[in-house]
């Protein structure tokens, strides 16, 4: 029990984020982003993205908007399948602190919402129709730089509306990488 606090203690202590006076934001505040997915597979492909624009209000409050795009083809028992989705989104995101390891490193808490109209099958009359499903995620990460303005990252969001007819996985888990231009 002691080695395990032990490494819990120095774990804890090199991830440790000091409180910094926040510096002022210079020059643009505008910042661009998104993402980009392309998939393919046997019996299928995916193809999507969904590009944000965001203002940074201080050194550690961003928030934006944008839209999202993705259209999926598959085949499996016996049939073909192909839908999209596609909707608004906003997020806020805001740095809590900087790692004491490398300068650069940030661990975030973010909130994101997004508005997706899907395909959904209604059981009942055996028919598709497409509906609107709102999904509010919130959750956290960690972004650390792996090179000039280049960043990796890594956020775990929970969905707070838990739609049964959600686009998206609850828990999502998603890793990326960032790079500024």
């Amino acid at each position: 029990m002691k080695q395990f606090l032990a490494i819990i203690f120095v774990a804890c202590s090199l991830l440790a984020f000091g409180q910094q006076k926040e510096p002022k934001v210079s020059g643009n505040r505008w910042v661009f982003g998104g993402n980009v997915a392309l998939s393919f597979s046997n019996n299928g492909f995916l193809v999507g993205a969904s590009p944000t624009v965001g203002y940074r209000f201080t050194e550690r409050l961003t928030a934006g908007g944008g839209g999202l795009y993705y259209y999926q083809s598959f085949r499996g028992f016996g049939q073909n399948y192909a839908a999209s989705i596609y909707g608004p989104q906003l997020y806020a995101r805001f740095v809590v602190g900087q790692s004491i390891l490398q300068d650069g490193d940030r661990l975030f808490v973010q909130s994101d919402y997004y508005n997706i109209n899907s395909k959904y099958y209604n059981p009942l009359t055996d028919q598709f129709s497409r509906i609107w499903v709102p999904q509010w995620y919130v959750g956290g990460g960690y972004f650390f730089q792996i090179g000039n303005n280049v960043f990796a990252g890594v956020s775990m969001m929970y969905d707070l509306i838990d739609d049964p007819n959600a686009a998206f996985p609850n828990p999502m888990i998603q890793g990326g990488i960032s790079i500024g231009l």
